[in-house]
């Protein structure tokens, strides 16, 4: 019997599912044949999401859900609003954008030090908050936990002191907690990916300056990866085929690194 990378019915819920990586697993995933629960800021980014997911698998069981992570106690209240709507979670995909990156990349002199307290606070406390309502639930379905960091988290460079420190501290929740989890059947990664094609923080990139993604275009003798290439590995590691995989912060980056 084939076992397919994602279980059929499983219900998944894709944070931030309104960026170009959230929308990418969300469409493989339903794709499978999970149901997906898109999560979305604002209204008009989750209807926009929601119909071009609704083009591409006109079948799939897409539901939205829309929670403004900044405010206290959502990210919690977003579990459960997810829990409800199957009675049941399998996955939680935790695929939120990284924040203003001319505001919190570059020499630290030139950062701005509020703009970093959100940035942090939206990829750490808010994950954090996340996972603890999330595992009680996970528990119950032997499910899993994907979250996303960046290569910047595993590998020193300049101008890059403050996304890193979110990064590694992302890193690190995972490695522990993933061992901790372990004994309740659910099971914690990280995706690490460092320049991803096709979405808008690299078109931001390019647009502060190309000359450092031309050089990671030429040092990637893969090729720097889409969503299409990261959305494959999110599914596999919340799905039957990865029961024995946990802690682990797993690279993608077309061989920019290792």
């Amino acid at each position: 019997m084939t076992i397919g990378i994602v279980a059929p019915d499983a219900v998944l819920l894709v944070v931030g599912g309104t960026g170009a990586i959230g929308i990418e697993i969300a469409a493989q995933a339903a794709e499978g044949g999970a149901r997906v629960i898109v999560h979305g800021s604002r209204e008009e980014s989750c209807a926009k999401a929601i119909e071009t997911l609704a083009a591409r698998c006109p079948e799939g069981g897409f539901t939205p859900l829309i929670a403004d992570l900044t405010a206290p106690g959502s990210s919690a209240a977003l579990v459960e609003k997810a829990v409800a709507v199957h009675g049941r979670l399998d996955a939680l995909i935790h695929a939120a954008g990284y924040g203003p990156a001319g505001a919190i990349s570059g020499p630290l002199s030139r950062t701005d030090p509020a703009a970093y307290g959100a940035f942090l606070e939206m990829g750490v406390a808010s994950f954090q908050e996340m996972c603890h309502a999330a595992l009680p639930h996970l528990s119950e379905t032997r499910g899993a936990i994907v979250a996303f960091a960046s290569d910047s988290g595993l590998f020193a460079a300049p101008r890059q002191s403050l996304v890193a420190a979110r990064m590694a501290a992302i890193i690190a929740f995972v490695r522990n907690l993933g061992l901790e989890t372990a004994r309740d059947g659910v099971r914690i990664n990280c995706i690490s990916p460092s320049y991803v094609e096709q979405t808008p923080i690299f078109d931001r990139f390019l647009e502060l300056g190309g000359g450092r993604v031309q050089k990671a275009r030429d040092k990637a003798g893969l090729g720097l990866p889409t969503p299409a290439d990261i959305a494959p590995l999110a599914l596999f590691l919340c799905g039957p085929l990865s029961t024995k995989i946990t802690g682990q912060i797993i690279s993608i980056n077309g061989g920019l690194n290792a």
